[in-house]
């Protein structure tokens, strides 16, 4: 007790502390989404997703990355070093980097509230400007990191759509350009309705064909073989059969497989792969698009609630409550070890 007082009384600095409270929250949102943060907000909890985001924030403040900035921007270390006056609060300025960071999250901390998602940061200083001084800068750095990180996200997630749209748009450019190929080799610009049109019209020669041969019938059987009309007749009907066979050969080749079938076939091969090239490249242009509204509801803000105070009294050491806790814990374990001692002599007798 007696170490207690001196060192109260004679050797601790008064340390101010300057606090602050922000929130990761994400600007705008659809009804939906504000929906379920009421009701996860009803039951007690937060948004998830901001909850995560909070949690990695409170990891970065504390962490040796956030340090490193502070000494880059206002010489952190060299504002505690040297305090020997202060034995429990001293830091030597030729500390490893591994004891500077231990000091770092003994004087600077990040609570966060499971109720309200809030962030508390805290930052004690030797002076209240100085402590002010260091919770801006933490505050201005984190909110370059969930910028940062909620930006790269929606590029990383814009990126891989993008790259799927130059993927489909150069397979449906070549899926379009076979196609055209082929329609420039075989002159023409649809096979299947050419082919359609040549079995329609391979139907109306047969059917005329079926005609003229029965009109020759009837001829017959009035007139003789060589009468002119019967001649005629013959002339008309062989005119059909061998343009019906031009026809046909047309349509059915089987030298070199280059009917207008097989044209045909490997036309609306071509064309479906075209057809489905193009409606592939259709749905990457709309996940893109998609991917950029995603991207924008994925973005995030740090909002400061309060802002870093410049405190006027001294937060720390609590001297008075100190030195009544310790007492009282020095009388309870001063009587713990007296009704032991008195146990044991009881035995002993």
């Amino acid at each position: 007790m007696v170490l207690a007082i001196a060192y109260y009384g004679f050797f601790a600095l008064d340390r101010y502390e300057s606090h602050a409270d922000v929130v990761v929250r994400q600007p705008g949102g659809n009804a939906s989404a504000g929906a379920a943060v009421g009701l996860a907000m009803l039951v007690g909890g937060v948004n998830p997703t901001s909850h995560e985001e909070t949690l990695f924030l409170q990891q970065y403040i504390t962490s040796n990355d956030m340090l490193d900035v502070l000494e880059r921007d206002l010489n952190w270390s060299s504002q505690y070093a040297g305090r020997f006056t202060d034995p429990i609060y001293w830091l030597s300025a030729d500390s490893p980097r591994e004891d500077i960071l231990k000091y770092y999250q003994r004087v600077i901390t990040a609570t966060i509230n499971q109720t309200n998602g809030l962030l508390k940061i805290s930052v004690q200083a030797f002076e209240p400007e100085f402590a002010q001084e260091v919770l801006n800068v933490i505050i201005r750095q984190s909110q370059q990191l969930v910028n940062e990180l909620s930006r790269q996200m929606a590029r990383e997630q814009l990126r891989f759509a993008q790259s799927e749209l130059e993927l489909t748009k150069r397979i449906y450019q070549d899926k379009r350009q076979v196609l055209l190929n082929f329609q420039n080799k075989t002159n023409i610009l649809d096979v299947e309705a050419t082919a359609a049109a040549r079995a329609l019209l391979i139907n109306e020669l047969e059917a005329e064909l079926v005609r003229k041969n029965a009109e020759l019938f009837a001829l017959l059987s009035n007139l003789s073989a060589q009468s002119p009309q019967v001649q005629q007749m013959r002339k008309l009907i062989s005119s059909v059969e061998q343009q019906l066979t031009i026809e046909r050969s047309r349509l059915t080749s089987l030298q070199n497989n280059q009917g207008l079938n097989t044209a045909a076939s490997d036309y609306r091969e071509l064309f479906v792969d075209a057809g489905i090239a193009e409606q592939g490249y259709k749905f990457a242009v709309t996940a893109v698009e998609n991917a950029r509204i995603e991207a924008t509801k994925q973005l995030r803000a740090l909002l400061v609630i309060v802002n870093p105070n410049l405190p006027e009294d001294p937060s720390y050491p609590e001297r008075i409550y100190n030195l009544v806790a310790l007492l009282i814990g020095l009388l309870m374990l001063y009587g713990i070890f007296s009704f032991v001692g008195a146990t044991i002599r009881d035995h002993q007798d």
